[in-house]
């Protein structure tokens, strides 16, 4: 019996347009209702999350920053893993190889090496525009995501500047134009022991420090609360996601927009976001009809 279930956001309980549906926040509050619990497992800090999400009114569990962070209910940080800050120079020299912007992401601020401003902006437009879709610079220059992300960012002019700040770093992000490019990054970077790799999108990667993922974030919480993994549902679609897929949850269930080896590692596959199928598989838990999505053997 499911008792639990953990979904991502991005691609997953959001549409196309990076939005909640109605028909996915009812569903929500009828679960909760019924008596599950619901968390949200993000890539997303904690307060980018809830920025995402103000306009509804959730009282849920957080897991953030990719596992990084965990917040109750209530918005209590119950545990942090920042990354050691020893690597940096290593990554940092990985990165540099490529075209690609690098940025030191802490608690509502990103810090970005990049010294020029104009092409600092130009970078984080090419990451925009490949996340909010379009080509058309001034429109999405408008969008509100594309300004608060410019509000998060901070620039430092070296490593040390960014130790002397004494914040706790959660998680690099990496952009690039190209899926090459990153994958090439990939390979240098995960020689660096102590790390966790992942991605949300093909354009980009997502460091943390090896214990900070999902999958073992929400089974280190589920077991505080007395439940059991069988007793968890999963629902994601990228590869930050993945080691929900590998815990061993009761069902791992992906969206049909999701990345091939979430699929495969997946026991059910639901509808896409597009279609609200994060509230379908929710929505069938209810009705104890959750075999209605199992892949078959």
């Amino acid at each position: 019996m499911i008792k639990v279930i953990a979904a991502d956001m991005d691609g997953t309980l959001l549409n196309p347009q990076h939005t909640l549906s109605q028909r996915t926040y009812e569903t929500i509050k009828e679960i909760q209702k019924a008596g599950i619990r619901f968390m949200i497992a993000t890539g997303r800090d904690y307060r980018m999350a809830c920025d995402a999400l103000r306009q509804f009114r959730l009282d849920c569990d957080w897991i953030t920053g990719s596992g990084a962070e965990i917040y109750d209910p209530a918005g209590k940080l119950l545990q942090t893993i920042p990354m050691d800050q020893g690597c940096f120079e290593e990554i940092v020299a990985c990165v540099r190889k490529y075209p690609a912007l690098i940025r030191f992401c802490a608690a509502g601020t990103d810090f970005v090496l990049e010294a020029d401003a104009d092409n600092l902006e130009q970078k984080l437009m090419d990451e925009a525009r490949l996340f909010l879709g379009g080509e058309n610079e001034e429109e999405i220059r408008r969008t509100e995501q594309f300004q608060n992300l410019l509000k998060r960012i901070r620039r430092v002019g070296s490593l040390e500047e960014l130790a002397a700040e004494n914040i706790p770093v959660f998680k690099v992000f990496i952009s690039a134009r190209s899926g090459e490019t990153i994958q090439r990054i990939w390979k240098e970077t995960e020689k660096i022991p102590g790390l966790a790799l992942a991605s949300s999108f093909f354009n980009n990667l997502e460091i943390t420090d090896i214990r900070a993922q999902k999958g073992p974030a929400i089974e280190q919480y589920i077991e505080t609360l007395g439940y059991q993994k069988e007793e968890v549902m999963v629902l994601g679609d990228s590869l930050n996601d993945l080691s929900m897929f590998e815990a061993g949850f009761g069902a791992a269930v992906a969206m049909e927009n999701a990345h091939e080896q979430v699929k495969q590692a997946a026991g059910y596959l639901t509808k896409s976001n597009g279609e609200d199928g994060a509230a379908y598989a929710m929505e069938l838990v209810l009705q104890n009809r959750l075999d209605r999505i199992r892949k078959p053997v």
